[in-house]
């Protein structure tokens, strides 16, 4: 009996999740440029022609995971804009210790794919469009809360953001994400690092 259309939609999105996992897996131990098209088709146990029926190539597989990231984060602002201002940063940065533990190799593989040329040129535009919206976000939070220079100072609370989740995925083991969030949430509570 053929399968219906919701059938074989459900089919494809599975072959294509796995496809993204097994290419997050992969690029994460062995690095984007260390990793083959050929070697993701074979983790996910597919043909290598079906991930091209999926996925331009290896670029498609780094955007789309990026794009799956993108959406956490989207989801972590919109449930932090649900409380009041002196709450929103706190929910904010807690989301973001939250999503960095638990798409741990996602942000290995984020922060160490930042500097390889071939993730720039295919990236670049999108990860600099995502920053600018990150930082305009913690701008509108950051003047709610009574800041003289809203934009320089969500481009400094990025930046803090950005560095203790490095950190913590460089290394999980030791790095006290928990106390040095709750540490940037203490600094920025009034509206400025103090």
């Amino acid at each position: 009996m053929p399968r219906s259309a919701s059938q074989n939609a459900s089919r494809r999105a599975a072959t294509r999740d796995k496809l993204l996992d097994a290419a997050l897996h992969l690029f994460a131990r062995r690095g984007f440029a260390g990793t083959t098209v050929k070697a993701i088709a074979a983790r996910a146990g597919i043909a290598t022609g079906l991930l091209y029926s999926h996925f331009p190539g290896k670029e498609g597989l780094l955007r789309a995971l990026f794009e799956r990231s993108m959406t956490d984060v989207r989801l972590s602002f919109a449930m932090a804009e649900s409380v009041g201002a002196h709450e929103r940063l706190g929910a904010l940065v807690r989301a973001a210790v939250g999503i960095v533990r638990s798409h741990l190799d996602f942000w290995r593989l984020g922060y160490a794919a930042r500097t390889q040329p071939a993730v720039i040129a295919s990236l670049g535009p999108a990860l600099a469009e995502w920053g600018e919206a990150i930082t305009g976000t913690l701008e509108g939070y950051l003047a709610d809360l009574g800041s003289p220079a809203p934009q320089l100072d969500a481009r400094a609370l990025f930046a803090q953001i950005d560095g203790l989740c490095q950190h913590f995925a460089l290394d999980p083991g030791e790095y006290p994400i928990d106390a040095v969030a709750e540490r940037v949430i203490a600094q920025w509570s009034h509206g400025r690092a103090g």
